[in-house]
């Protein structure tokens, strides 16, 4: 009894840090290029920039998140509909007008918590973006 104690224990603790519930992940949030209208996402949806999506190499594609401005406390939802390049971990894109929703467009880049909204984990062990 004492072994499955411990054992849920620890799946409870591991689990944890894949919520993102609580204290959301630091990230970096940048924009799709309006280049990008009109092509297919890795969902199969079609990208345009006035909708409120995301990609992300972390989240799973259809993953609910809120993006806050971490200077501003400026917030959007958006769904995950896209991937990125590999090389650009720790980062969230956002379509345009999310982005417009918690930072101009001048700003380029800018730090922001993601929550998970609908419970789900990641794709992957690691638990930052």
């Amino acid at each position: 009894m004492k072994r499955v104690i411990i054992f849920v224990t620890a799946m409870a603790i591991s689990l944890a840090g894949f919520s993102q519930s609580g204290d959301g992940t630091n990230a970096k949030a940048s924009f799709y290029s309006k280049s990008f209208n009109g092509r297919k996402t890795a969902t199969g949806e079609t990208y345009w920039d006035h909708l409120l999506t995301a990609a992300s190499n972390i989240y799973k594609l259809g993953t609910r998140l809120l993006v806050v401005n971490k200077h501003t406390g400026k917030k959007v939802e958006v769904v995950v509909n896209d991937r990125m390049a590999p090389h650009m971990k720790g980062r969230v894109d956002l379509s345009r007008s999310a982005f417009q929703k918690i930072a101009s467009v001048n700003s380029g880049v800018v730090p922001v918590k993601v929550y998970v909204l609908d419970g789900k984990e990641p794709d992957n062990d690691d638990k930052t973006l």
